[in-house]
């Protein structure tokens, strides 16, 4: 056979293992299931979400209000409204964990004159345990301003002792009347409503 019948029949052997190659190519998936595509881009779809693993944290907003009371001894009493919001954080094993910040609304007033400062926010701790499908919660003072200042309402003395249960998911709400009454006659009463949200 002669050099150039060789090359000829060579260079047709070899087309034709390349379109053959190329074929079964394009026909087959270089990915199975199992092996990641590691050029592929993440997927920025609005519609897909991630799931969050076992060990996220589920986060609710919390909104509360409260109408709060103080009747003095001697005579006489003071009233508060305040609004209070926060976040809280539940782990995987059911602790809740959040902090608020509590503001006096207009309208707090007393029966007479008083040369205290009312106080006019609070930071507050929000701590407690997920109870099968209910959170329950509870409360307390970690500041609060002016410096000095006192709670002429006595929305502090009740939200401290308050026990909170409310079902977990959004908009679901729960309103709870507290009333205390000390040894010395001072009694304390409000009404406080809570909200979840996201």
């Amino acid at each position: 056979m002669r050099g150039w019948k060789k090359v000829l029949l060579w260079a047709v052997i070899l087309l034709a293992c390349a379109g053959v190659g190329a074929f079964i190519a394009s026909r087959s998936n270089p990915f199975p299931p199992g092996v990641r595509d590691s050029t592929a881009l993440p997927s920025e779809s609005p519609s897909s979400s991630p799931s969050p693993s076992s060990g996220d944290l589920v986060r609710w907003s919390v909104t509360m209000t409260s109408r709060s009371t103080h009747t003095y001894h001697v005579g006489g009493s003071c009233t508060s409204d305040w609004r209070i919001r926060g976040e809280i954080e539940i782990s995987e094993s059911g602790r809740v964990d959040g902090q608020g910040v509590s503001k006096l609304l207009p309208g707090a007033r007393c029966d007479f004159p008083s040369a205290q400062i009312q106080t006019r926010r609070v930071d507050i701790s929000i701590v407690g345990r997920r109870d099968g499908d209910e959170l329950d919660l509870r409360f307390s003072e970690i500041g609060r301003l002016p410096l000095g200042s006192q709670d002429l309402g006595g929305f502090l003395k009740t939200l401290s002792t308050l026990r909170f249960s409310i079902p977990e998911r959004a908009g679901a709400d729960a309103s709870k009347p507290k009333r205390i009454e000390d040894p010395d006659g001072e009694v304390y009463a409000s009404v406080m409503r809570i909200r979840l949200g996201r």
